[in-house]
């Protein structure tokens, strides 16, 4: 459930000399607002009925935000620069995507633009608050989140040794919306298929820049792999052919 607030809201700064002032959390909203749309984009739909799959995982700290959702087809993890205390949070669907709606900046405003994001309860309560007075207050959502890490493959030992992979294009489809400014002004979408430790087509990692890392999961093949042949019908060249009838003439 979101909660946006309209108006300015009277904040009282004082406090008592021993207790020490809260972490200042901040990051660019123009960042948040390309991490976050670039996970919304690998979520489940509501009528998949599986909320833990619905639900972006923000984690914040070391410097960055890592906005990463899947739903179990394809994986998304993208990320911004942030400055401030670690902290995780799950956020629900219709809340991810409020929150990228109002992280959305003018080009105009993408250098000044700033969010202060002021945290309660360890990520259960969270305000990001805009420096052009916009507010929106999210409630964390108590659902387990896939251990993803383990599904990124961490090295090529299991690339290379397979020739066809079958994909859903709709899946591949997400892929083309990552990173949609950098992707138009050159930035490639690099795969690298992998195998399964039995030898089956794995799932497939992709890379677009620095800053997203994606899985699409394959389609099984219909036997033990995806064999390759060449079309016969492309061999067929009616025109070649009627040349050289021509010239036996």
């Amino acid at each position: 459930m979101t909660s946006v607030l309209e108006s300015p809201v009277a904040i009282d700064e004082s406090a008592p000399e021993d207790v020490s002032a809260p972490a200042v959390n901040t990051m660019k909203a123009k960042a948040l607002h390309t991490a976050l749309s670039d996970a919304v984009l690998f979520t489940a739909p509501t009528t998949a009925r599986l909320p833990f799959l619905e639900a972006v995982r923000l984690e914040f700290g070391g410097g960055q935000l890592v906005a990463v959702a899947t739903d179990r087809f394809v994986l998304g993890a993208s990320k911004a620069e942030y400055l401030g205390e670690a902290f995780m949070m799950m956020v629900a669907g219709p809340d991810a995507k409020a929150l990228v709606k109002m992280a959305k900046t003018a080009k105009r405003d993408e250098k000044t633009r700033e969010v202060t994001i002021e945290v309660v309860d360890g990520g259960a309560h969270v305000t990001f608050r805009f420096s052009t007075g916009e507010s929106i207050l999210l409630r964390g959502v108590d659902v387990q989140f896939p251990k993803w890490r383990q599904l990124l493959p961490a090295d090529t030992s299991r690339m290379g040794g397979i020739v066809g992979m079958g994909y859903v294009p709709a899946y591949m489809g997400r892929f083309t919306k990552a990173r949609a400014e950098e992707q138009a002004t050159g930035s490639m979408m690099v795969v690298f298929p992998s195998v399964t430790s039995s030898g089956k087509p794995g799932p497939t990692a992709i890379r677009i820049g620095d800053d997203f890392f994606g899985l699409l999961m394959p389609v099984r093949p219909p036997g033990d792999e995806w064999t390759y042949h060449r079309p016969g019908w492309l061999d067929v060249d009616v025109h070649a052919a009627a040349s050289g009838a021509a010239e036996a003439r």
